[in-house]
């Protein structure tokens, strides 16, 4: 490893973790704030020769934001559809877009994909088997659960090693999953695959699905957390499928995760960045009244979830309602990252006197059967009923998308979002990328872009709702940073 201050320092490793098919170990390392490192991996042959195995670089995470400070977010990404497109794009961002910090906001495998194309059976479309998972229900527990961990380690190496490999080599990362990291809908027993209505595959499936999550996405075993700019900007990631329950108006964590994620928005003092899974803004499948046309379309949509054909929103959960009230109480401006819903947009609201700002950007690689466009039904915030918490939304920029024979399907994108200081607050520049799309001088194309978002730092308590504003105008200390070093078996 090497930086400006040290040169090149030699770490000895031992890969002392094990999970399906993967030794890895996790290095703690004293880094300089701000300043940039080369690390790479390598291993003696037979005959005694250094190889290179791997290679990576990254920015230690600044003490302000006199530099300005990069995010990268992008969700679910299908291996297969891919073939080569993400590691191009990310090839092709411009080199002040490139990031610091990265949030990759689930579904970074699709494991119940997997398990349909493998093997025999009939999966007519990815994703959808009826057979294969009847098979696997049919085995002895040991059979199925070696079968699964050899479908399952086989998806996250081809993933890490080819489609996501460009990505994870460049910037600090932080994971948070999906449903699929499971099954769709996890921990609901999907429709499409029949065998998961059986308890005893349930629990085997799981185990195993979690085991290389824990080893590839979460190492350090922090599902939820936060970091911060110094006193400048505050980042909080939270987890809301690990721990989710089954269930309509069920839990999506545990109580002391909520209260954390709630104190936090509670006791901001500058402006905060809150990274999701899934939108906040979303749909209330069990929402009642409203016109004929509105009351037969939640009415389907709720049939559809409970049969395990859809899947259920975050203000389907239990806890979507004190995690909207503590949204409301928060004294500061506040930006939203999320994913999952396979398509990109950027929506804008004043609620309580502050400005809220919600970032989707999704799918990195659709997965062909689940083509979206983007949602712009919700007009007023929340669409489930939160005390007499009421905030008109303002759709600002909108993702791409075409036409299918049946339904549509948006361009894969992913997200990056400058923070730099300003007189006033924090501007953020927004840019959403085409990851299959270039212009005629070959450099990645913008889906959409907004270079004026600004999140005020405000030194009163919230009292009124108050008009969006655009934006116009010490001795190094050190600090842990977290390496995780793998070796496929």
């Amino acid at each position: 490893m090497s930086h400006r201050e040290a040169g090149c320092r030699d770490f000895p490793l031992q890969l002392e973790r094990e999970a399906p098919s993967l030794r890895y170990t996790v290095l703690l390392l004293p880094v300089t704030p701000g300043c940039r490192y080369q690390a790479s991996l390598w291993a003696l042959d037979e005959q005694g020769r250094a190889i290179e195995l791997a290679d990576a670089e990254f920015r230690a995470r600044p003490r302000s934001l006199s530099d300005g400070f990069n995010v990268w977010y992008g969700s679910c990404f299908y291996c297969k559809a891919d073939k080569g497109a993400l590691a191009a794009a990310f090839d092709a961002l411009p080199q002040d877009c490139r990031p610091d910090v990265s949030f990759l906001g689930g579904d970074q495998v699709y494991l119940d994909t997997a398990v349909a194309t493998a093997g025999w059976g009939f999966a007519p479309i990815p994703g959808l088997s009826i057979v294969k998972s009847l098979r696997l229900a049919a085995l002895y527990a040991a059979e199925g659960k070696a079968e699964l961990e050899r479908i399952f380690a086989a998806e996250y190496r081809d993933n890490w090693q080819r489609g996501l490999h460009r990505v994870l080599r460049s910037g600090n990362h932080h994971f948070l999953a999906g449903d699929h990291e499971f099954w769709n809908d996890y921990p609901n027993p999907p429709g499409f695959f029949w065998g998961l209505a059986i308890a005893s595959l349930r629990q085997i499936w799981k185990s195993s699905a979690q085991a290389l999550f824990d080893a590839y996405q979460l190492p350090e075993g922090n599902a939820s957390d936060q970091f911060a700019i110094g006193n400048e900007l505050e980042f909080f990631y939270l987890d809301t499928y690990l721990q989710r329950e089954r269930g309509n108006n069920a839990r999506f964590t545990d109580d002391a995760t909520l209260e954390r994620a709630c104190t936090w928005l509670r006791g901001l003092t500058c402006p905060g960045v809150l990274v999701l899974p899934m939108p906040l803004l979303t749909n209330w499948h069990w929402r009642k009244g409203g016109c004929f046309k509105a009351r037969l379309k939640n009415a389907f949509a709720a049939w559809l979830v409970k049969l395990g054909l859809g899947d259920h929103s975050l203000a389907d959960t239990a806890q979507y309602e004190p995690l909207v009230q503590a949204l409301h109480d928060c004294p500061q401006d506040i930006l939203i990252l999320a994913g999952d819903v396979h398509y990109s947009r950027l929506t804008r609201m004043e609620l309580n006197g502050k400005q809220v700002v919600e970032v989707v950007s999704t799918p990195l690689s659709c997965l062909p059967s689940a083509g979206s466009r983007p949602d712009t039904t919700v007009k007023t915030f929340p669409d489930r009923p939160v005390a007499d918490i009421q905030a008109p939304v303002e759709y600002v920029k909108t993702g791409s998308y075409r036409k299918k024979l049946i339904g549509h399907m948006s361009d894969n994108n992913f997200t990056t979002l400058n923070f730099s200081r300003v007189e006033n607050g924090i501007n953020v520049h927004v840019r959403c990328w085409n990851v299959n799309a270039r212009n005629a001088d070959g450099q990645l194309t913008r889906d959409w872009e907004l270079a004026d978002v600004l999140l005020r730092r405000r030194s009163v308590a919230v009292t009124a709702a108050v008009a969006p504003v655009s934006a116009t105008a010490g001795k190094p200390q050190r600090e842990p940073e977290t390496l995780t070093t793998e070796a496929q078996e």
